[in-house]
């Protein structure tokens, strides 16, 4: 497959969802599912654990199966985000009553879905993807690592698709809640912790054959950023993909502010900014710009 089918894969068309939908005839006319049907089975059925409700009402009783009912009923009062410099932030969690990586989780989960048409998001790619990973061997043969999962979003929708999915993340709760989302659809998704900050898995030594790499807000967060890249595309086989949403893009300045505030850092912000990365990327990728998603998906020659 060249660049050139893979964009047609990833460009969406204009045919009808399915008549069934659960989303709002305005999100419909903005967001036509059209071809994507895979992922419009994956928003509208596969992966909602309650799937007679609308997929935010689902997202809020799973947060009260998590969390219970005292805690997770404030999901609808965690829709506002703060910078960290941010004076409100401190007293409107005290508020609440809600500790810092609680009322994240509330927030991210609450607020959207990765794979939801109405977001900028994996849904306008996910076929694509799949139908690559086919061509590359299929479950059988093929891995996917979602790294920096956060709550799993991403990760979990290849699980579904059958493919061995690595799931790497930090932060203790954010794995706990992606075990639990995983539970709740039948998946087995291999999830791990990483060990620290600097420390970064290499799928080249894994044993594993990589088809996809996934990191969806992940590198403004990370230190040593070629090291890191280097380590975890280091299994990926020629014809993956590496999907970003941080690298080979273009900064406007809105972006390098915002940015640059929510990292805290300047030097890790220039690091992931300065462009040097995305010319290093450049000499082994070939770079796709799907349309009505915020993601870069880059192809290893």
């Amino acid at each position: 497959m060249t660049p050139s089918d893979l964009r047609r894969l990833l460009r969406p068309s204009r045919r009808s969802p399915p008549a069934h939908s659960v989303v709002s005839e305005e999100t419909l006319r903005a967001f036509p599912p059209g071809a994507h049907e895979q992922a419009w089975r994956a928003f509208d059925t596969t992966l909602r654990a309650h799937p007679h409700l609308d997929d935010r009402e689902s997202r809020y009783c799973e947060l009260v199966e998590f969390f219970g009912y005292e805690t997770g009923a404030k999901a609808p009062y965690c829709a506002p985000w703060f910078y960290w410099d941010d004076p409100r932030r401190p007293a409107y969690l005290q508020q609440l009553g809600l500790d810092e990586l609680t009322f994240g989780v509330l927030h991210m989960y609450s607020l959207f879905n990765r794979i939801d048409p109405a977001r900028q998001d994996l849904y306008y790619i996910y076929d694509g993807l799949l139908a690559r990973l086919h061509e590359l061997g299929g479950p059988d043969k093929m891995s996917v690592l979602d790294f920096g999962c956060g709550l799993g979003q991403n990760g979990l929708a290849f699980a579904a698709a059958g493919y061995r999915t690595l799931m790497i993340d930090v932060v203790p709760l954010y794995l706990d809640f992606v075990r639990f989302l995983a539970r709740n659809r039948g998946l087995e998704p291999d999830v791990q912790r990483a060990s620290s900050e600097e420390e970064f898995h290499d799928t080249g030594a894994d044993g594993h054959a990589y088809g996809v790499v996934i990191e969806w807000s992940t590198f403004e967060h990370v230190s040593g950023t070629k090291a890191a890249l280097e380590r975890v595309l280091s299994g990926l086989v020629p014809g993956g993909m590496f999907v970003t949403t941080t690298f080979c893009r273009e900064w406007t300045p809105q972006e390098i502010e915002h940015y640059k505030r929510d990292t805290q850092d300047d030097e890790l912000a220039a690091e992931y900014m300065s462009g040097e990365v995305d010319e290093w990327l450049r000499e082994s990728f070939d770079v796709l710009s799907p349309e009505q998603t915020l993601a870069k998906v880059l192809v290893k020659r």
